[in-house]
């Protein structure tokens, strides 16, 4: 069974007790097969594997590394890309600061080197997927220590079965076997980039070259905001945000969003923005108000959504696996969250 049969099952599955939600079946089955035709484009059998890179060659800011610009450098159409945040030192000026605050990113890429596909922001690690252009596509993953580098996962990702210690962070190109049958060989790239950080590559490609040309996208000399198109003014009591994702590989005419909010004792809820541009319309009718705007509490009394979003879906997941949580709480968070006022253009994500 594929992800995708598997993403529809679970679906159903959950919507079991009352009427199938047909609009975000079918947005979330369109988008991922817009993702799967990505990926396939990758490399004949390839299932996309690309995690983690940074590339530095000292203890400041990245310096130029000669390296192919990424075509369409300067594109008609916004790119989507995270918020700069000014005020706020990059990694390279305290690495400490890496993983510390799920809003923020301590990197950034060169926009005529690569281009931004997927970031995120977890407790002690920092990542991203980058597209290089020509079917090229790498990720990386910063972090505190060792094994926070090694622990980063990217959604739809293949990754080798060996796990590295801290002696293996030597700037060395190293292939690894192929991820699936029929593709391309791994290669991992990792290194300290300064004192206190670990950077790790990973790319799916008939030689580890790209590697090396990734690390002329990348600097540590800038701070981006991670959910630039969500943001959550107000948390229930005890809570706070521990992660932060988003998906952009099918932008402009998809995008996810997904924050994590926790309390102590390991619970948590999933506030997730979902946007597709072929999602038939939003619901029109709810069965609950916060804030005076329409939402609505799916039939297994798990996930509240906040209605009123063109094309889009702003919930809040509470129930198992979730747990520790409310439908109190899930309001509170959905009626303080804001929301770019057009997802398709990044120049108003800030």
């Amino acid at each position: 069974m594929t992800d995708l049969d598997q993403r529809i099952v679970r679906t159903l599955r959950e919507r079991a007790e009352g009427t199938v939600d047909t609009d975000r079946l079918t947005a979330r089955a369109v988008a991922r097969g817009r993702v799967r035709r990505r990926r396939r484009r990758i490399g004949a059998g390839s299932a996309l594997g690309v995690v983690a890179v940074l590339g530095f060659a000292g203890a400041g800011a990245l310096g130029p590394v000669p390296g192919p610009r990424w075509p369409g450098a300067e594109p008609a159409v916004a790119v989507a890309a995270p918020a700069r945040v000014h005020g706020v030192p990059g990694a390279a000026a305290q690495p400490d600061l890496v993983g510390s605050d799920p809003h923020l990113l301590h990197f950034t890429v060169d926009p005529a080197r690569a281009r931004w596909l997927t970031w995120q922001s977890v407790a002690g690690a920092e990542g991203a997927r980058l597209d290089l252009g020509g079917g090229r596509q790498v990720a990386f993953d910063l972090a505190r220590t060792a094994e926070a580098v090694e622990d980063m996962r990217h959604e739809g990702m293949t990754y080798p079965a060996a796990p590295a210690g801290a002696d293996a962070f030597d700037g060395q190109v190293r292939q690894v076997p192929s991820p699936g049958p029929g593709a391309q060989p791994g290669w991992f790239l990792r290194w300290q980039p300064v004192p206190g950080l670990y950077a790790r590559v990973y790319t799916v490609a008939d030689d580890g070259s790209v590697l090396r040309t990734a690390r002329s996208a990348l600097r540590l000399d800038a701070v981006h905001r991670c959910a630039s198109p969500l943001r959550l003014g107000v948390l229930p009591p005890d809570a706070g945000l521990a992660g932060c994702e988003v998906n952009a590989i099918g932008f402009p005419d998809s995008l996810d969003v997904l924050l994590r909010v926790t309390r102590p004792g390991e619970r948590w809820m999933q506030v997730r923005l979902q946007y597709h541009s072929e999602m038939a319309g939003s619901r029109a009718e709810g069965n609950r108000t916060i804030g005076g705007r329409a939402a609505y509490l799916y039939p297994k009394g798990d996930e509240l959504e906040l209605l009123g979003f063109p094309k889009a879906h702003l919930t809040a997941r509470f129930g198992w696996p979730s747990q520790g949580f409310t439908e109190a709480d899930a309001a509170v968070v959905l009626g303080g969250a804001q929301v770019a006022p057009d997802l398709t253009d990044p120049r108003t994500w800030d």
